[in-house]
């Protein structure tokens, strides 16, 4: 394949064109050829790709293979009636796990209670669903869903469901399972003003070319006092300080923007939501990932190294286990290696923010 046609653009959060540049890696995951550059604005601090891939090249970034887009619902489908609402998806589809179908250890007090929770990495809550009116079902809808496996999950609890994917892959394998997903961009889609409950996004906006544009277009679809879930990368985590480049979660081409909690803050507060609420993860994943990103770099042909980096796609349920307490901490100190947020539309009229912003707000905000 030859390399992506890249452009230079200007800070996607505040539009100002000065900036200095962090870090430069190639595809580590992928292997798509040529480099790119992470930048850090220097009016409002946001860290972005720039160059990054031109518009008609995004798709591009997600050759056949790539680990988020596989198939995974077969197994949720059977199992998704067991998900529990507020622990994350991430859990192994086998019901109960092995060390709990022990007699013996069945009978420990509390041992299944610790389980859970240590497994609860906070990365895919799953809302119950809250009827309004009886035999209505609240209406939801995932932004870049995949092939649907936390919908199922979401359906499972009751919710009315559908989902926005731009790859055609990933989005077949989903209507395949019987969800309604439609391939396009959120802004593409269309979607009809305040007639949704929920939008979920899981790990997805460091994804868009425009985050304040899809933000917006969010909080247009809707409803007065409908919630906005999604989770991020975090770029300011110890995990990413320590492997620069080499950051499993950097993930170049494919990661446009890189955010923080105060980003954070910023864009949805720019954007018109309200009620902001970010939480750390609890989770090592990427952490193996970094270690195999780090060790191929030193031993191209390190079969260890390989191993590592396919790691967060298939995780090793004893090592989760074993990494939980160290995650657990983590998190509690601010340095979870994502994060997850919660915002509300106003239920009072506001005024709409523009998809292009107000380029002063959010310099004056971080500019100290």
């Amino acid at each position: 394949m030859s390399e992506l046609r890249l452009k230079s653009i200007a800070c996607p959060l505040c539009h100002d064109v000065s900036h200095r540049p962090l870090l430069t890696s190639a595809d580590v995951r992928c292997h798509l050829p040529g480099h790119f550059t992470v930048v850090r604005c220097d009016r409002c601090n946001h860290r972005y790709l720039n160059p990054r891939p031109a518009d008609e090249c995004l798709a591009d970034c997600y050759p056949v293979g790539y680990a988020p887009h596989q198939a995974v619902v077969a197994a949720l489908q059977t199992n998704s009636a067991a998900a529990s609402a507020d622990s994350a998806v991430s859990l192994p589809a086998e019901s109960t796990p092995w060390y709990l179908r022990w007699l013996p250890l069945r009978r420990l007090p509390g041992l299944r209670r610790l389980y859970y929770w240590l497994m609860d990495d906070r990365t895919q809550p799953v809302p119950e669903a809250i009827r309004t009116a009886p035999g209505v079902s609240p209406v939801a809808l995932e932004l870049g869903c995949a092939t649907g496996a936390w919908l199922l999950k979401l359906k499972s609890q009751g919710w009315s469901v559908s989902g926005v994917e731009m790859c055609e892959g990933p989005a077949a394998v989903a209507r395949a399972a019987g969800l309604q997903v439609l391939t396009a961009t959120l802004e593409a889609a269309n979607l009809r003003s305040e007639s949704l409950d929920l939008v979920a996004a899981w790990m997805v906006l460091e994804h868009t070319p425009q985050p304040l544009q899809t933000l917006s277009e969010v909080r247009r679809i809707l409803k007065p006092g409908g919630r906005l879930i999604f989770s991020v990368p975090n770029a300011e985590c110890l995990e990413s300080r320590i492997f620069g480049s080499a950051w499993y979660c950097l993930d170049l081409p494919r990661h446009l923007q890189h955010f923080n909690a105060l980003s954070l803050h910023l864009i949805l507060e720019q954007a018109g939501f309200a009620e902001i609420s970010i939480e750390q993860h609890r989770t090592l994943i990427g952490l193996w990932g970094s270690i195999g990103n780090l060790l191929r770099r030193i031993r191209p042909h390190s079969r260890l190294g390989a191993w590592l980096q396919r790691y967060p796609e298939q995780p090793r349920l004893i090592l989760q286990l074993l990494s939980a307490p160290v995650a657990i901490v983590l998190a509690w100190c601010g340095q979870g290696e994502g994060l997850t947020v919660s915002a509300r539309r106003p239920l009072s009229a506001q005024v709409d923010s523009s998809p292009s912003g107000d380029t002063s707000g959010p310099g004056r905000a971080a500019g100290g």
